[in-house]
């Protein structure tokens, strides 16, 4: 078994919560540094999440960051990583998350060495994340990243068993308000055209990334590439993508046409929900079986609703 790369850190031998010893630092996220601890009741190691500066002293940011706590709490999936704990430091209040201590890498690691990905190794991992996210939706829970680097693989490289839905800190339970309107959040190559144009956001803009990490793991490519990331956000809420096939031509149609109905534009005639999505990706092992993806729809463009949404659509439209 590999080494984990975990570095000396200042913080090492704290105790927080009187539980969690820190043992070392494994890395940086976006407002986060996560760190190597063991729980002293069990002997087991965690990983805990402590907010960094300059965001610690930033309300709406710490609003964020406990956020997934309780988002992560309220989903209770065994695809998703598991909460254990919250709390503050008390020489400072700042907030950290103690989440089980995941062994892998993520399929993003796995895709940087292996370029596309046999339908017998990634559609049962495609299952495993849409159940996941599933169980998030049915709680009113978007994710808003959905990318191979939010999805990890657990056990050795090239040997993984299972996969985890990790970092919900971009979700939004629905009835939640954390961004402000016209605010972008995500990643420009998994965004779905609703994403990129900030109008409101439910589960079909999760399929939609899910849709682009599936076309990536059987293509090897991605279904949108641009010089920048306006040219690539343009694409995405205008241009369809070009047909799995021509450039992987031994993927199964109907693989093709579940990808293809993830990535209709308008969400309308995308898949209804991401249950129906795991429903077919269990139905690919019955060639017999139907499909939701085989009924004929016409992806019609998005329609933006908001004034300043259809200006931005159309700017968009002139870049392309």
């Amino acid at each position: 078994m590999e080494r984990l790369a975990v570095s000396t850190t200042k913080l090492g031998d704290s105790l927080l919560g009187d539980r969690y010893r820190v043992r070392g630092f494994v890395g940086c996220g976006g407002m986060a540094r996560v760190y190597l601890a063991e729980d002293e009741r069990s002997g087991r190691p965690v990983a805990v999440k402590i907010l960094q500066p300059p965001y610690a002293d930033d309300p709406e940011a710490t609003e964020r960051f406990l956020n997934e706590a309780r988002i992560v709490a309220r989903i209770g999936h065994p695809g998703v990583v598991a909460l254990l704990a919250s709390g503050r430091r008390p020489e400072d209040d700042v907030p950290y998350l103690v989440m089980e201590f995941l062994y892998g890498e993520s399929l993003g690691e796995h895709l940087a060495r292996h370029r596309r990905l046999r339908p017998e190794v990634g559609i049962p991992w495609m299952r495993q994340a849409a159940s996941a996210l599933a169980a998030a939706h049915r709680k009113g829970i978007v994710h808003r990243d959905v990318k191979p680097d939010n999805l990890f693989l657990l056990g050795e490289p090239d040997d993984a068993h299972r996969l985890k839905v990790i970092d919900f800190g971009l979700s939004k339970e629905q009835t939640q308000k954390l961004t402000a309107a016209g605010t972008i959040v995500g990643t420009p190559e998994f965004m779905a055209p609703e994403q990129v144009l900030a109008e409101p956001l439910d589960g079909r803009c999760d399929v939609y990334a899910l849709g682009v990490v599936m076309y990536r793991t059987f293509t090897g490519r991605l279904p949108f590439e641009g010089g920048d990331d306006v040219e690539l956000v343009a694409q995405q809420v205008h241009r369809p993508p070009r047909p799995p096939r021509e450039l992987a031509g031994d993927i199964d149609p109907r693989l093709e046409r579940v990808i293809l109905a993830a990535l209709r534009k308008h969400p309308d005639h995308r898949y209804p929900s991401m249950a129906l999505v795991f429903e077919d990706l269990v139905r690919l092992d019955t060639p017999s079986a139907p499909l939701w993806a085989d009924e004929p729809r016409e992806d019609l463009p998005f329609e933006p609703r908001g004034r300043v949404a259809r200006e931005v659509a159309a700017a968009l439209r002139r870049v392309l």
